[in-house]
């Protein structure tokens, strides 16, 4: 999980705005969002300001760029990154002007708020639908869809 950190250019993002992705993971869906990180509990502490920026769901996490570009002092060029790993990933609640991802892990109960408009809250959609399999996944439960030998597989 990842949090504020800085993306540099040609190791998190190309110069083109997109997230770098490991051989093994693809794009599912991208949107630009409107999106706040709380700490979780029964009072929430901002960790982060509202922000905006381009989320991107892959098959293994959610990836956001900030819209705003940054120059280290070194002369790295980057912006502000924030991710989480699908198995993070403990629940997702459609509000009414809101989408809320609660997320567990190495940095404690965190709530990921996102403000999309019409097509873009269907972005979380598969995560919600996924939930179940994960559970499975990090059990040791999951069997493939796909297995060698079987018919029609």
């Amino acid at each position: 999980m990842k949090i504020d950190e800085f993306g540099e250019v040609g190791k998190y993002l190309t110069a083109a705005n997109e997230p770098i992705l490991t051989p093994d993971e693809r794009v599912i869906g991208f949107r630009q969002l409107e999106y706040r990180v709380y700490k979780g509990g029964i009072m929430k502490t901002p960790l982060t300001e509202e922000r905006g920026g381009w989320v991107w769901q892959t098959t293994k996490r959610v990836l956001h760029l900030d819209d705003k570009w940054e120059e280290l002092p070194t002369g790295v060029k980057g912006k502000r990154v924030h991710e989480y790993g699908f198995m993070e990933v403990t629940d997702v609640l459609w509000h009414k002007r809101a989408v809320t991802v609660t997320t567990k892990g190495p940095k404690g109960k965190l709530v990921w708020e996102y403000k999309p408009f019409g097509a873009a809250a269907r972005l979380f959609n598969w995560l919600k639908e996924q939930r179940e399999e994960r559970r499975q996944y990090a059990k040791g439960e999951h069997k493939p869809v796909y297995e060698r030998g079987k018919p029609g597989g």
